[in-house]
C-alpha cells in the first residue's frame, strides 16, 4: 500500500514537473523490488494524421490507457517511434507517404509510460534534420532514451545505455529500410543502416561491456507475416556476436517468433499505435522479458487489438477466443522458424532451451527443446 502512494505521488510529480527527464529509473525500482528487469517492447508508433486529432481531443493519456496495467509493471517500456516531431517544413524527399507530429503529443509517450525509443525508420527524416534535432532535444527533455538516427553515422549507430537495479542493458537501433538518402554518413544525418563487419563488431563489443544487448531492427515486407531471407541471416549474426534479443517492427502486421541459441527474435512486433485505418493491420504484439545478471528468465507475448476501425487509435488486449485464435496463427507462423515446433503457449509464454528458467509453474516436459 505505501508503494502504491509513492508511486501514484511520485508519478504525478514526474508528469508535472521537468524532473520527468530523470525519473524513468527510480521509477523502474519502484515497478521491480527484486533483482530482475522488466521489458515491455511495442511496435511502431505514429501520433499523427489520423491519430493526432483523435489524441488532441483526447487527452494524452488516450493512446496507451487501455494498457498501463502491462506496461506500469515494466523497468523498460520499448516502441518503434515512426515519425518525428514537428509542424511545419518540407519533405527531404518525394514518398507517398511523410509523417510528422505536433510536439505537444510527446506528452503521450511520457503517459504510456514509454522510456525507450528506436529512431531507425524509414520516416524519422521525412522532414530533415531540423525535425530530427528536435525530436532528439523533446525526448532529452523528457528522459526518453533513444538509439537509430543522428547527425550523422556515429551519433546513429551510438547504443542507448541503460542500468537499472545493477543490471547494465545497450540498445542499438538499426533501419534497412528506404530511401537510402535518409542512411546518416560521417557527414549527414539519418538513421543507422547495418553494414558488414562493423555491426558485428558493435555487438561484439557492446557484449563486453553490458550485461544485456537488446538490438532493434526496422526490417522486411510491409503487411508479410513471413520475415524475408536476409532478416533471418541477419538476426541469427547479430545473436551469433553477442546479441539477447531482436525487436522488429517496420511491416505492421506479427511476424513469427523465433528462439535461437536460446535467444528471442520477434521479427515484426506490429502496430503499437498507429495513426492509419488499415483494414490489414488488426493485431499488434506486447512483449514481455524479464532479466537478471543471469541472463533471461522468462519472455511472454501479449496480443493487442491495433484495428482502429475499432480501436480509434487506443490499443487493448485481445481476450477470449479472439486471443486464441491468435496465438495458434502465432505459432503457426513461428513453425518454419523453429524446426516445425511450436514455442507460444496458450498463455503467450516464449517455451526455450531448458538452461533457461520457465516459469515456475510451467513444465519442463515440453514438446519443444531448442537445440545448441
Amino acid at each position: 500500500m505505501i508503494l502504491n502512494r509513492i508511486f501514484t505521488w511520485l508519478s504525478v510529480l514526474l508528469l508535472a514537473g521537468p524532473g520527468v527527464a530523470w525519473a524513468y529509473p527510480m521509477l523502474g525500482e519502484l515497478v521491480q523490488e527484486d533483482s530482475t528487469v522488466a521489458l515491455v517492447a511495442g511496435g511502431d508508433v505514429m501520433l499523427g494524421s489520423w491519430a493526432q486529432q483523435v489524441v488532441l481531443d483526447s487527452g494524452f493519456a488516450y493512446p496507451f490507457v487501455r494498457l498501463l496495467p502491462q506496461l506500469s509493471q515494466a523497468d523498460i517500456v520499448f516502441a518503434n517511434l515512426e515519425a518525428p516531431f514537428g509542424d511545419s517544413g518540407e519533405a527531404l524527399v518525394e514518398k507517398s507517404y511523410t509523417f510528422q507530429v505536433m510536439p505537444a503529443l510527446a506528452a503521450a509517450l511520457v503517459a504510456g509510460k514509454i522510456n525507450l525509443v528506436s529512431l531507425a525508420n524509414n520516416h524519422i527524416m521525412d522532414f530533415g534534420i531540423s525535425h530530427l534535432k528536435k525530436t532528439v532535444q523533446l525526448l532529452d527533455s523528457l528522459g526518453i532514451q533513444h538509439a537509430g538516427a543522428g547527425v550523422n553515422r556515429i551519433e546513429a549507430c551510438r547504443e542507448a545505455a541503460l542500468e537499472v537495479k545493477g543490471i547494465r542493458l545497450a540498445l542499438v537501433a538499426y533501419s534497412l529500410t528506404f530511401p537510402q538518402e535518409f542512411w546518416a554518413t560521417d557527414t549527414s544525418a539519418g538513421t543507422c543502416f547495418p553494414w558488414a563487419p562493423e555491426v558485428f563488431e558493435q555487438v561484439r563489443s557492446l557484449r563486453r561491456r553490458y550485461d544485456v544487448v537488446m538490438v532493434s531492427c526496422h526490417w522486411g515486407q510491409e503487411l508479410m507475416e513471413l520475415p524475408k531471407k536476409y532478416q533471418i541471416e541477419l538476426a541469427h549474426r547479430l545473436i551469433d556476436a553477442g546479441a539477447d534479443i531482436i525487436l522488429g517492427h517496420h511491416p505492421h502486421v506479427v511476424q513469427g517468433i523465433e528462439v535461437y541459441q536460446g535467444r528471442l527474435i520477434a521479427y515484426s512486433l506490429g502496430n503499437f499505435v498507429f495513426g492509419s485505418y488499415s483494414e490489414k493491420a488488426r493485431e499488434g504484439l506486447l512483449l514481455k522479458v524479464v532479466w537478471s545478471k543471469n541472463g533471461m528468465e522468462w519472455a511472454q507475448v501479449m496480443p493487442i487489438n491495433v484495428y482502429n476501425a475499432e480501436r480509434e487509435f487506443q490499443p487493448v488486449l485481445l481476450n477470449g477466443e479472439r486471443r486464441t485464435a491468435f496465438l495458434q496463427h502465432l505459432n503457426q507462423i513461428s513453425l518454419e522458424l523453429n524446426n516445425q515446433h511450436r514455442v507460444i503457449t496458450s498463455d503467450g509464454r516464449v517455451r526455450f532451451n531448458p538452461k533457461f528458467q520457465q516459469y515456475p509453474e510451467e513444465s519442463k516436459q515440453t514438446d519443444y527443446q531448442q537445440e545448441g
